[in-house]
């Protein structure tokens, strides 16, 4: 049986790829569960210095498995449930906004190529990453809308900090279908290209200058961005005050001067 999940390595950055190409990488329980412990087995690994995550085939991913949703969410004839039932509901729920957690919880920084249908658990699934670029013909969308729930797995949570209150509001309340183009207006998306082969190489080109840098210092500035995320200007100050004064006197710090003196490209431990 082919792997439904697939991690290589090359120049220091860790590559994902969703591998359901004849579902259209529909997030099932393999996928889904299976994701945060390869990203966290790239993230500990001492080569890694950044993540990119993609789809096989047509599409980065056509969202949740409709087999797992109406399984997970006990959908039956009668609509029927128990309190067993939705305390187990709730756990589930925990279970699958983990597994994306996972994704915005890792030391390194974590690129999401998006192309063709990334729809509603592939659009949360790409929110919690930390650059986002797609092909311009991609298509995202907050789909739970139009099947009857409240998106529950973080795309409402950490699309606020991404896009406008407004912007939000209205792909959230719709659950319109949005294209690259369109979320690259919005700034969902930093960039878009024309077609999947343009959008890989910008990112493998993307993610190669950053695993360039200091491993230590990309990681510390990401600390220090996502820390800062839930604190005042002052407290993030803070912050950085005492990150740089436990961490900044280091061997690439003296490369990177050394480096710039004498009009070169540094090499970083």
């Amino acid at each position: 049986m082919e792997e439904k999940l697939l991690k290589e390595i090359k120049n220091n950055v860790g590559y994902v790829w969703i591998n359901r190409p004849d579902k259209k990488n529909a997030l099932d329980a393999d996928v889904w569960f299976g994701l945060p412990d390869i990203i966290n087995e790239l993230d500990n690994h001492d080569e890694v210095r950044c993540i990119v995550i993609a789809g096989k085939g047509d599409c980065f991913s056509a969202g949740i498995d409709i087999t797992m949703f109406m399984s997970d969410f006990q959908i039956n004839e009668d609509m029927s449930s128990t309190p067993a039932d939705r305390k187990k509901l709730k756990k589930q729920i925990q279970k699958m906004q983990d597994a994306f957690t996972a994704l915005s919880k890792t030391s390194v920084p974590v690129i999401a190529l998006a192309h063709g249908h990334c729809i509603g658990g592939a659009t949360a699934l790409i929110s919690a990453c930390d650059i986002r670029i797609s092909t311009k013909d991609a298509r995202f969308s907050i789909g739970e809308t139009k099947l009857g729930l409240v998106a529950d797995v973080g795309v409402l949570q950490r699309m606020p900090k991404i896009v406008s209150k407004g912007d939000l509001r209205e792909l959230a309340y719709t659950g319109r279908i949005f294209d690259g183009e369109y979320a690259e207006k919005i700034r969902f998306i930093s960039r878009t290209y024309e077609n999947f082969d343009d959008l890989y190489s910008a990112g493998v080109k993307l993610a190669e200058e950053i695993a360039s840098n200091a491993s230590n210092i990309v990681q510390g500035t990401k600390q220090v961005l996502d820390k800062g995320e839930d604190l005042t200007i002052q407290q993030a100050l803070d912050f950085v005050q005492l990150w740089n004064t436990s961490f900044l006197i280091t061997e690439d710090l003296r490369e990177g001067v050394t480096a710039f003196m004498e009009k070169r490209k540094p090499k970083f431990n």
